[in-house]
């Protein structure tokens, strides 16, 4: 139907009345009598100045000029002035004509365009109705395949590594503080998180989902039915909260007095005194990760974090200076000077605050420390006296260690991937800053829109010039392709004997 349109516009179908003047039929085939009452007719009007109208004025009375009577001179220069106004009419209507055909067809091109570029417009709202939320949902691009994961290799750090503290040479537990399970956030189950803990050097854990004892109580149950005497499991929960993150360890019930996304100091110190009614310890968690400063929000990750003297004066036990391979220095510093205070002025510390190391870690990735510990054997028990007592130092590797196994992706993440790949295209025209999750079901910041209206515009002007140089193209190849047909057909056609073109080849030819 385009290219229709295109040889309408191009060549329009405009009829030809002056063509009958060369195909008049001759004098001799009219009735006298009619001839001679017409010519009369014919006459009277052009003495009136009537100009004939085309559909009804004979085509005989415009071949007057045909007779040769002498008589009838000014009648033959008559009627050969009324055919050159009959010709004049008919130029005009055809000019007339075309314009309108022209008219006609612009109008229809712009319809043909406004319904493309409303259908294009549909599409692109149909485009962003579906992908965004696929975009926004960290869920659907999930990658890897962590269930059927192996841990065949072992790291040994202490073939490479040394103590902070030089009296720990003798160490005999390497245990990571901080860790998660697939009942929090985590991507290793309980189950598989032991086997991960042992191939990274370690022969003891921490166990501390977000909020719940379950994972640590499961992999403590996995550890004594297929490692006992060789690794040990403590259980343990991590407080989180848009305030602070602390380990509960050492505890074998979730603590839940105080635990809300925005706790207030009374909170906090009420969910100390729960866990130490328990028998449990409490670290403070990664305080630089806490206290950094998200740059668009332009708030700290956890606002309003309590400072050490005040975490100090409620009772926490001890602090996490290492936190994957963030070394606290300034925890570090603080809790050593404070002790070496205490020690001075009494020569026994009342309370020697606990450092600790964790590698947080929620997938398989890099060992960059190992809390180490002088224990009598390889028990809980033992592991948490030692602990208890402050009595620990740590390895510190701020490479990581080499050993990993990759996963494999997940069938449903390839399945998504052209889809969630395509929903990526949307980062260029928003961000969006949803802050910290509380772990309580709600964010700790406020949630920001960044609407990038720049981009958006040039994304319309891009689209509105490739469909230009489309239409330009289509519009061009169809002018060729007509150009080409007409070619063909004027190389084809023949008058017949009535002047009419014909196609083919003429009758008693071959070709």
């Amino acid at each position: 139907m385009h290219n229709r349109h295109i040889r309408d516009c191009l060549q329009p179908n405009v009829p030809r009345f002056m063509d009958s003047f060369d195909r008049a039929p001759r004098e001799a085939d009219l009735d006298p009598e009619w001839l001679q009452d017409n010519k009369q007719s014919t006459l009277a009007d052009a003495s009136d100045g009537v100009v004939p109208n085309p559909a009804t004025t004979d085509i005989a009375s415009m071949h007057i000029s045909r007779t040769s009577d002498s008589n009838g001179r000014g009648l033959v220069d008559s009627v050969t002035e009324l055919g050159r106004r009959f010709s004049l009419a008919d130029t005009h209507r055809q000019s007339a004509s075309k314009a309108t055909s022209r008219k006609t067809c612009a109008k229809r091109y712009a319809r043909q365009i406004g319904k493309r570029a409303g259908v294009a417009a549909a599409i692109l709202v149909v485009l962003a109705i579906v992908l965004i939320p696929v975009h926004e949902s960290s869920g659907i691009k999930n990658a890897y395949n962590y269930r059927d994961i192996t841990f065949d290799w072992e790291t040994t750090p202490g073939d490479y590594l040394v103590p902070m503290n030089p009296d720990f040479s003798d160490y005999n537990v390497l245990i990571d503080g901080h860790s998660h399970t697939t009942l929090s956030d985590g991507k290793l189950t309980p189950e598989q998180l032991v086997e991960y803990s042992i191939a990274q050097g370690f022969n003891a854990i921490i166990v501390t989902d977000h909020n719940t004892v379950s994972g640590g109580l499961r992999a403590e149950k996995y550890a004594k039915d297929n490692h006992q005497g060789r690794f040990v499991v403590v259980p343990g929960m991590e407080y989180t909260s848009c305030r602070i993150h602390m380990n509960f360890i050492n505890i074998n019930i979730t603590v839940t007095e105080g635990n809300s996304a925005f706790p207030s100091d009374a909170d906090i110190k009420r969910a100390i005194d729960r866990v130490h009614e328990l028998g449990g310890l409490v670290i403070v968690n990664h305080i630089p990760w806490s206290n950094h400063t998200l740059d668009r929000l332009r708030k700290p990750r956890l606002p309003n974090h309590p400072s050490i003297q005040s975490l100090v004066a409620w009772g926490v036990d001890g602090f996490e200076v290492i936190n994957q391979a963030t070394f606290d220095m300034p925890t570090y510093q603080y809790v050593k000077t404070l002790t070496s205070n205490l020690i001075n002025q009494t020569n026994i510390p009342t309370r020697k605050l606990i450092l600790m190391t964790g590698s947080d870690v929620h997938a398989p990735s890099r060992a960059y420390a190992w809390t180490v510990l002088k224990a009598q054997n390889l028990t809980k028990e033992a592991v948490m006296d030692e602990i208890s007592h402050a009595r620990t130092s740590f390895l510190f590797d701020p490479t990581g260690n080499s050993a990993g196994d990759i996963p494999k992706y997940t069938r449903h993440y390839l399945a998504l991937a052209p889809l969630t790949g395509l929903s990526d295209y949307f980062d260029v025209f928003y961000d969006r800053y949803k802050g910290q999750y509380s772990f309580h079901g709600s964010f700790c910041q406020r949630d920001i829109v960044d609407i990038h209206a720049t981009s958006i515009g040039c994304f319309v002007v891009y689209l509105a010039a490739v469909v230009v140089i489309l239409e330009l193209a289509y519009v061009f190849f169809g002018y060729i392709r007509l150009r080409v047909k007409q070619c063909q057909c004027s190389n084809n056609s023949y008058p017949d004997d009535d002047g009419n073109m014909r196609h083919g080849v003429p009758q008693g030819q071959t070709k």
